[in-house]
């Protein structure tokens, strides 16, 4: 019979026998068969992989006296235990397997039906509870209701889960190998090459965007002599964007794109240089050799150095654009001021003096803090306590004789499976409700008075604690533009210019 795409989407559709045909039923004992199907890439989707897989699978299950076949598909997914992707038909299948549904289940390899050991475990106890007989096309018969068959199956399910890590490992190698024989690889479209077109000869990175290698050998001389700052402005105002089409914002952009090796016509890996590509280079040699020594980030600064010097440095941000402010030195100002900063993709808009921000923000976290601790735990009622111990521990027992009785078959499985997980959802209900009261009657052993001398502590030992300490009460501070209207300074900054926003 034809099936319809929509059809052969729907998990458990029956392809055989077709009830339309005349005489098509059979009149043997019932026999259900399943036959499962999986590919884990179809990228195109049309199947043509889970399409050979099925007329093999039919063949068999008709031949082993299926009196019924019902299709479960599950294509362009992967089995693998790296896979995060669930199998929707391949739960159903086992679902319908449990519920008596199916009788046999036809498969192409043991591959296509599972890469997980454990998933294979499952089929395991599916096989021992349900009696449900499998039936492999190239795998050959396992017989899993025997110890013998149990062991080697478990050696096959370990032997398909290594085999996309030896496909991992080969690729590894592939890659490196052509990194040795100055090879790329592939990939994203590069910012100064014409995007592959068959129809024209172009391949990945083989020629040269003339217009933007000009650009970029113009920005490389500018950031030479006058800094990576006079690039992104030089590029933004000629037009020249990024691949994405926005315009450059932050001098590591910049950075980044003319020290790609790449684009000099080498080979890197893991930040070395392994060898010169076979590709043409946009930027000479001898030119990105002095750009990788004038701008590349070679850290040198011991721990003390790049330890934290502010407790708020990431909450404070800019009203306009929602950058992080950072903290200008005072030089030729009177006081530090929170800045935006353009040079890290700020607008510049927003500057104030660094004592008001801060006594604000101080202000807010010791009124918090008071607020905290002023409120005194209430000790938890014993009574409750013990009824709600009580409760688990039934609950529990229940869970116990739940799973007992499905495996001795007293119990339908998706029955229990349905009590069971009822059960678990009231125990975790209770357990939380043990642990607020447990949490209500612990007492802080931390005094105010110790919270609020290590808030207002200005020695530089304790600035990560008072880091803490702010982000336990604050999630943002958001400085505002000032109006145009006189001179402004600390005295008479206007206090909703600075918004406080708490956890």
């Amino acid at each position: 019979m034809t099936i319809t795409q929509e059809q052969s989407l729907n998990a458990g559709f029956k392809i055989w026998p077709d009830d339309s045909i005349p005489g098509a039923k059979a009149t043997t004992a019932r026999n259900r068969a399943a036959i499962y199907l999986r590919i884990s890439d179809d990228r195109e989707g049309l199947e043509l992989g889970v399409t050979r897989q099925e007329n093999a699978d039919l063949e068999a299950a008709i031949r082993a006296g299926a009196t019924e076949v019902r299709r479960y598909c599950d294509n362009d997914v992967s089995a693998s235990s790296r896979s995060k992707k669930k199998r929707p038909d391949f739960i159903k299948l086992l679902s319908d397997a449990r519920a008596g549904l199916i009788d046999t289940i036809v498969y192409y390899s043991n591959s296509r039906l599972t890469r997980r050991p454990w998933e294979y475990e499952e089929i395991i106890r599916l096989v021992e509870e349900t009696g449900v007989r499998l039936i492999s096309i190239v795998s050959g018969h396992i017989d899993l209701t025997t110890a013998d068959g149990r062991m080697l199956g478990r050696i096959l399910a370990a032997a398909d889960a290594a085999e996309p890590d030896r496909i991992s490992e080969r690729v590894t190698d592939k890659w490196k190998q052509r990194r040795q024989q100055g090879k790329h690889h592939g990939g994203a479209p590069v910012l100064g090459y014409l995007p592959p077109d068959p129809t024209q000869e172009v391949g990945y990175m083989t020629h040269i965007d003339q217009e933007a290698a000009e650009h970029l050998n113009k920005g490389a001389d500018i950031a030479l002599s006058a800094g990576l700052m006079a690039v992104m402005h030089y590029w933004n105002k000629e037009g020249f964007l990024r691949l994405n089409g926005t315009p450059w914002r932050t001098r590591d952009e910049i950075r980044e794109t003319l020290l790609a090796p790449r684009r000099a016509g080498l080979v890197a890996h893991d930040g070395k240089i392994m060898g010169v590509g076979d590709w043409p280079a946009i930027i000479s040699a001898e030119k990105w050799e002095r750009l990788n020594t004038k701008f590349s980030i070679k850290s040198t600064r011991s721990k003390e150095e790049t330890a934290r010097k502010y407790p708020c440095t990431g909450l404070v941000r800019c009203g306009e654009c929602g950058s992080a402010l950072r903290v200008k030195k005072k030089g030729t100002k009177r006081v530090d001021q929170w800045v935006c900063q353009k040079s890290i993709g700020g607008c510049g808009g927003i500057a104030r003096a660094k004592p008001w921000v801060d006594a604000m923000i101080s202000a807010y976290v010791e009124q918090r803090i008071h607020a905290e601790f002023n409120s005194v735990p209430v000790p938890a009622d014993t009574a409750e306590k013990e009824r709600i111990e009580k409760e688990i521990s039934e609950k529990e027992d229940r869970v116990i004789k739940a799973r007992t009785a499905a495996k001795d078959g007293r119990m339908n499985m998706d029955d229990a499976g349905e009590i069971m997980a009822e059960l678990r959802g009231e125990i975790n209900d209770l357990r939380s409700q043990q642990a607020a009261l447990l949490t209500a009657e612990t007492q802080i052993s931390t005094s105010r008075d110790d919270v609020i001398a290590t808030w207002r502590s200005t020695e530089p030992h304790t600035v990560e604690a008072r880091a803490i300490i702010a982000r336990r009460y604050i999630a943002r501070v958001i400085v505002h533009r000032l109006l145009r209207q006189g001179r402004w300074d600390s005295r008479n900054y206007p206090i909703d210019s600075l918004t406080i926003t708490g956890r």
